[in-house]
């Protein structure tokens, strides 16, 4: 896209766990950052460092408000659509919470975007839409079979950013996340694994695992989730298309386990297994060739390092 000094971009969720990260790297290329963030799940804390700079702003809104979406979208070049609600037990629980935010909530943006002479959009999809696909690989052609409310609502808003792209001409990237995991994951019920096995090993309790633990995912870190997005940018042969972002490594939870009771010096913490709980997926492993050719993505963050910032990031917050 050539030279981006000055451009507008919107970061729906850019308080989160993701968004924020992605927030430090747009500024630090000298664009115009704009955060739209219900604060539902992102913290002021994250992206404190930029309040009160010229080239930043934070606006307290939900994307379910269509207004405050379309008065934003017009004053934007570049949209990062992030905001969700991302958990499967809490789809489980509230079906319709997570389709009116993360199905509406992305077509107002669409529909904004679609009136509004936008750059790109880029969407962040998950590799919950595949459900169970076997223990190989996974790529962008296997046929999306999802599990939970969750699952759905990401796929359909893939979906609509999809044909926004093929009726409208919309310019859009989908980027499909694996199992992220890094700092300014935020603990509590609907976190995620790495996070919930770190907390409960800083208070001297023993991980939870749901299941034989024999399950596999594919983690990848923040770090790499965030340069995927930032590739998004650069690379005109990704508009159009839904993405793979992963490691391409399959870790077990069982493993995920021994690595972090080894990390935080917890070996005599065994884990405690209960029983699976629905729509969690058995395996999932990205194939990110499709990420190396239309992205030049290659993750750097081994499970190791990534296990290890997170554990230090962590014990400092005191959670």
């Amino acid at each position: 896209m050539g030279d981006m000094r000055g451009k507008r971009v919107l970061v729906t969720g850019g308080a989160g766990f993701i968004g924020s990260p992605l927030v430090e790297q747009l500024m630090q290329k000298c664009l115009v950052v704009t955060v739209f963030d219900n604060m539902s799940s992102g913290t002021l804390a994250n992206i404190s460092q930029h309040i009160g700079k010229k080239s930043f702003r934070l606006v307290k809104e939900d994307v379910r408000n269509d207004r405050k979406v379309h008065e934003e979208i017009r004053h934007s070049d570049i949209v990062f659509h992030l905001a969700a609600i991302v958990d499967v037990q809490r789809s489980l629980k509230d079906p319709f919470l997570t389709d009116h935010v993360n199905v509406l909530g992305t077509l107002n943006l669409l529909e904004a975007c679609r009136s509004a002479d936008i750059d790109l959009v880029v969407y962040a999809s998950s590799c919950a839409i595949y459900g169970d696909a076997g223990k190989g690989k996974i790529s962008e052609d296997t046929s999306p079979r999802p599990l939970s409310p969750y699952a759905a609502s990401k796929l359909a808003a893939e979906s609509y950013c999809l044909a926004f792209h093929r009726t409208y001409g919309l310019p859009v990237v989908c980027l499909r996340f694996f199992n992220i995991y890094g700092p300014r994951q935020i603990p509590g019920p609907y976190a995620g694994v790495v996070t919930k096995f770190l907390q409960r090993l800083l208070r001297n309790e023993p991980p939870i695992i749901y299941g034989d633990g024999k399950q596999s995912r594919d983690f990848v870190n923040v770090k790499d989730a965030v340069k995927a997005c930032l590739l998004s940018l650069e690379r005109k042969d990704a508009v159009g298309e839904a993405i793979n972002i992963g490691s391409g490594k399959a870790t077990t939870i069982n493993d995920l386990a021994r690595l972090l009771t080894n990390l935080t010096h917890k070996t005599h913490m065994k884990p405690v297994y209960r029983s699976a709980r629905e729509g969690e997926v058995r395996h999932s492993l990205a194939s990110i060739s499709l990420a190396r050719k239309a992205l030049g993505y290659r993750p750097t963050i081994s499970l190791k390092k990534g296990l290890h910032e997170h554990f230090e990031w962590f014990a400092k917050t005191k959670r």
